[in-house]
């Protein structure tokens, strides 16, 4: 549980968070995400930081068992949590093996051997009930009997662990473990042998696959007495951090739909290498597997997701002890919002003589706000900035990700306890909480493209379509903020759609910007009624970068391919075109624009 005084918005990894808070702190989000805790393989895509860790940390046993207040034997399912960015099959000795032969057979004895591993420390973290000894009894029969014979399959040709004479259930899971370390190692012997030598090395140990080892070992401890009754999950967190031969290793395991017995769980940061199997041929959608994007969910259902960071802002104040209400410990600035409601009223009085919506409630969401800024824009008044305070706003602005609206509610409540650490902080200003979301955008617009760059050259890869992209998201939120505070009718738009195919360099460019946050993709029809076409949306938390309207429209402009890849190559002379009024000339004609707007 939180201590009073602490941060309660503090960030955790799932390997630092405990069960006890993560029942304190987090929330059940399975029904925006219903098929993950299903039976069946999900890919689970989001960036980094979308939460999708945290959602396996909340499947884990000792999780489940504490927040249902149930045996483990009465969990629906036996989820395993494999985090492949923290763990080995990702070596560079693994890579030296790449399309040579035999290289299949030992990355997937890597893979195989540590989800082993994890599934015994997992089982191990689960207090089992064995009052009488019945289990450990159980378990004795298991090691002795299935999982020697299972290791003889595969190669083992040592002597067994001796289990001591009264050796509980903890000690055997443990000796178990073992087993699958000591496989492991006799690998990693093997990478280190072939790290001297040019060409690769015979490899003699045991090997140990899917079909012939990992499968059959689940199924016979899901069918342990004290086991659930329902399948196993294997959660394997950063899949794209995998190699190539990896990934077709595991899509193949995909591809035999054992979810009745075993489900696969993947979680990618949108850069998944392939989805091909070691056959070559495609997993298929939907009846291989499930695909879950947590942007496009979230972010095409404002209301859903403001409900979830409500209920988790509200459990955090709570375990601090602050009885706020989210609304209140991050209030408004009065004062604009005060100004924005005259517009309001203003718009109201106008409507029935020079109205544009179809009724007024049309034109007091899209414009009232918008006014506001291009008022703030044209004023000389010291001080006249748009501040982005306020619960609503920083839901916005946390673009679908909870975790950034956890770091920014994180640094406003550090900030606001260091100016006076003895007292307790009930509130943060407007202030406050409007410069952390200004600064944490400038930073993302421009810190977070050097260390983009640097990771480009630390891998010997060319710079040039990072600095393509921070041109082209410059040249956007420009022109989005052009169109803000322009006098046309429709003036909220944050996003692109493409009324032609892009060709292979700017769809490049578009997919390193979705894997690094700075844009959402999703899809609309096309122009011409066939079929569809790409979207690309404006992350929201640049939007004080731009000085953009976060809250609730979502519009939409249909571009050509050419206005793109100039955007992207000369965006001066894109910003200066739509800083002098030429930027319609830049667009097709303005579909209808989709309007959310909250109840």
């Amino acid at each position: 549980m939180i201590a009073e005084l602490s941060n309660p918005f503090a960030v955790q990894t799932p390997e630092e968070i405990s069960a006890q808070d993560v029942k304190s702190l987090w929330v059940d989000v399975f029904t925006d995400f219903y098929n993950v805790p299903k039976i069946g393989n999900v890919f689970l895509n989001g960036p980094r930081g979308s939460g999708k860790s945290m959602m396996f940390r909340y499947m884990q046993p000792d999780c489940q068992c504490l927040i249902r207040d149930v045996s483990l034997k009465d969990l629906e399912y036996f989820a395993i949590y494999i985090p492949v960015k923290a763990t080995d099959p990702k070596l560079t000795e693994l890579e030296r093996l790449e399309n040579k032969h035999g290289s299949v057979f030992v990355n997937e004895h890597a893979l195989v051997t540590i989800i082993a591993a994890k599934t015994f420390e997992s089982l191990k973290q689960v207090p089992i009930e064995d009052h009488r000894g019945e289990f450990s009894v159980e378990l004795r029969r298991f090691y002795l009997e299935d999982w020697a014979k299972l290791l003889r399959r595969c190669g083992w040709t040592a002597p067994l662990p001796k289990l001591n004479r009264n050796e509980n259930a903890r000690g055997i899971l443990g000796k178990m473990g073992d087993v699958c370390d000591a496989l492991y190692t006799t690998l990693m012997s093997y990478f280190k042998e072939i790290s001297f030598e040019p060409e690769p090395v015979a490899y003699s140990g045991p090997l140990c696959s899917f079909y012939d080892f990992l499968l059959p070992l689940m199924r016979k401890l899901k069918n342990l007495s004290f086991m659930p009754n329902g399948p196993i999950f294997l959660m394997l967190d950063d899949a794209d951090f995998l190699n190539s031969t990896q990934t077709r290793i595991l899509n193949t395991w995909v591809s035999y739909r054992t979810g009745v017995d075993v489900s696969l769980k993947i979680s990618t940061q949108l850069s998944y290498k392939n989805y091909l199997t070691l056959s070559g041929s495609r997993i298929d959608f939907p009846h291989d597997y499930t695909d879950v994007n947590i942007s496009t969910i979230y972010t095409s259902a404002k209301n859903r997701y403001k409900l979830r960071i409500r209920e988790i802002v509200h459990k955090r104040l709570n375990a601090s002890g602050v009885a706020a209400a989210p609304e209140e410990f991050f209030p408004e600035n009065e004062k604009q919002e005060a100004g924005i409601k005259e517009i309001e009223e203003e718009l109201r009085r106008r409507f029935p003589d020079e109205g544009r919506g179809f009724r007024v409630r049309d034109d007091v969401t899209r414009y009232a706000r918008p006014i506001y800024i291009a008022r703030l824009k044209g004023s000389r008044k010291a001080g006249s900035t748009y501040s982005y305070a306020g619960f609503d706003q920083l839901v916005h602005i946390s673009d679908g990700i909870i975790r950034y609206f956890l770091e920014a509610a994180s640094e406003m409540y550090g900030e606001t306890r260091a100016k006076n650490p003895k007292k307790k902080v009930l509130l943060i200003d407007a202030a406050t909480q409007d410069s952390v979301v200004r600064d944490l955008a400038d930073k993302y617009l421009f810190a977070e493209f050097e260390k983009l760059k640097r990771d480009h050259r630390a891998k010997s890869l060319p710079t040039d379509k990072v600095t393509k992209l921070r041109n082209l998201v410059e040249a956007l939120g420009a022109m989005f903020h052009h169109k803000l505070i322009s006098d046309e009718s429709e003036r909220r738009v944050f996003s692109i759609a493409f009324s032609d195919s892009p060709d292979e360099e700017l769809t490049e460019v578009l997919e390193l910007g979705v894997q690094c946050g700075y844009f959402h993709e999703s899809s609309i029809g096309r122009k011409d009624g066939l079929g569809r076409t790409s979207l690309y949306v404006l992350s929201r938390r640049l939007a004080p970068s731009f000085l953009l309207d976060p809250t609730s429209f979502a519009g939409y402009k249909f571009v050509t391919s050419r206005v793109i890849r100039d955007a992207m190559n000369y965006p001066n002379a894109f910003i200066n075109k739509a800083r002098r009024g030429g930027i319609d000339e830049l667009f097709e004609e303005p579909p209808q624009l989709r309007l959310f707007v909250e109840e």
